[in-house]
């Protein structure tokens, strides 16, 4: 058939599912089903005295609630490619503590991060506009980072941070930082400390134990508590002199709001 005879199929004719309608709809199955299952393993087990009726409404409604969490979560780091929201404040005073940072810890401009070791986005953050940013500011610019673990749709990113803070313990925070966005796909406990050694932390036996014991959750809890106060729903979010920027945004768009806040601080 030639291309003048060819029939383009007509908007009305099409479907179009996107990925996301898939999975939503994927996982709100597979809860509904394993909600259920739970819910009949009770009933078989007190002996059939309770309602079957009663008991498929109670599965119902877990798993109409587990779906809620888990979208909710999606939803969050979906957003991290986003603009910031109307709720977020127009400015904040983010409180900085002994988080990590490089940079003049006199910096007119500082540039709070928060930020999930395993969220693709802050991975691509990461990739394209992070190294390029350090380098043209690192001078200038206080860069802090601030823990955001997505616990809910990555399991294993509360222990990713817990780790880099025990390399940071040893002095080796950057670098097990740079190593753990180059290696997200693998964050199990024995991955995590042959990062330490491949940044040359000095002493793995004690990064071990560190990790072990999680001796850094609560510090990483408390980041997140503050994100949450501030507003933070998806990762990376950032502060530069208070002010919010959401996303894994490209490398101009960092590099206008850091300007503007170089000018308004002179």
């Amino acid at each position: 058939m030639s291309d003048q005879n060819r029939v383009e199929p007509s908007r009305d004719d099409t479907i179009v599912i996107t990925q996301n309608t898939l999975y939503y709809f994927g996982i709100a199955v597979v809860f509904f089903v394993a909600g259920f299952l739970v819910a009949w393993v009770i009933f078989s087990n007190s002996g059939g005295n309770i309602n079957p009726a009663e008991i498929r409404n109670a599965a119902s409604e877990g798993a109409r609630a587990a779906v809620q969490a888990e979208l909710a979560a999606l939803r969050a780091e979906l957003g991290g490619g986003a603009q910031p929201t109307p709720a977020m404040p127009s400015r904040v005073d983010v409180e900085l503590g002994n988080s990590p940072f490089w940079g003049p810890e006199n910096a007119k401009v500082t540039v709070v991060m928060f930020s999930d070791f395993e969220c693709s986005f802050c991975a691509r953050f990461y990739r394209d506009t992070y190294g390029t940013l350090k380098a043209r500011y690192q001078d200038r610019v206080r860069f802090v980072f601030k823990h955001f673990p997505l616990s809910a749709i990555h399991p294993n990113a509360e222990r990713a941070a817990v780790a880099a803070e025990c390399a940071n313990e040893q002095g080796k925070f950057w670098a097990y930082h740079d190593v753990l966005f180059e290696n997200q796909r693998n964050f199990s406990q024995d991955a995590l400390i042959s990062y330490a050694r491949q940044v040359n932390v000095p002493n793995i036996e004690q990064f071990t134990e560190c990790l072990t014991t999680q001796k850094y959750l609560s510090t990483v809890i408390a980041d997140v508590q503050q994100g949450e106060r501030h507003s933070v729903q998806g990762t990376p979010t950032f502060f530069i002199n208070g002010l919010p920027l959401v996303g894994a945004q490209p490398y101009p768009t960092f590099e206008r709001a850091i300007e503007q806040a170089l000018a308004a601080a002179n």
